[in-house]
């Protein structure tokens, strides 16, 4: 597993560098087989692209949404583990997915940089599962993630 100091970014430069980065014993064998999904609501492509290549990596199907109307549309196919969306959408507020997560039983995990403390305790008061602060390190989204699975 990538250790903690390593963050998800929002350059592109820092994302791809980072991706490239694989010191021996840092990474397990990852398991290819994993039955759920995870979906991604992320309207920077090299954030999303980055996180995609993480958890493809880890083993997880990833879906990559952009609206409400995907997620619901994703939600009737089913399949999915949990939801980690940007918290600041101009389409749909956080509170928009977090009902219609928890009205069907899916975690979700906010990420952002632009909410306050206490806009984040109000989220996860409401029921979502965490929320990290961009730039967030890896391993704290890989440990929800493993969790959950």
């Amino acid at each position: 597993m990538v250790g903690a100091d390593y963050a998800v970014s929002i350059s592109q430069a820092s994302c791809w560098q980072f991706l490239a980065e694989d010191k021996p014993g840092d990474r397990r064998i990852k398991q290819e087989n994993k039955n759920q999904t995870v979906v991604l609501i992320e309207p920077d492509a090299s954030v999303r692209d980055a996180l995609t290549v993480l958890l493809e990596g880890e083993g997880w199907r990833v879906s990559c949404l952009t609206d409400c109307e995907e997620l619901n549309a994703a939600i009737e196919r089913g399949g999915i583990m949990v939801v980690v969306s940007e918290s600041s959408l101009a389409c749909c507020g956080p509170e928009m997915i977090l009902d219609i997560c928890t009205s069907n039983g899916l975690p979700v995990v906010f990420t952002g940089h632009e909410l306050s403390l206490q806009g984040a305790v109000d989220l996860i008061r409401q029921g979502a599962l965490d929320f990290l602060d961009k730039p967030f390190p890896q391993a704290r989204l890989l440990d929800l993630l493993h969790r959950l699975d």
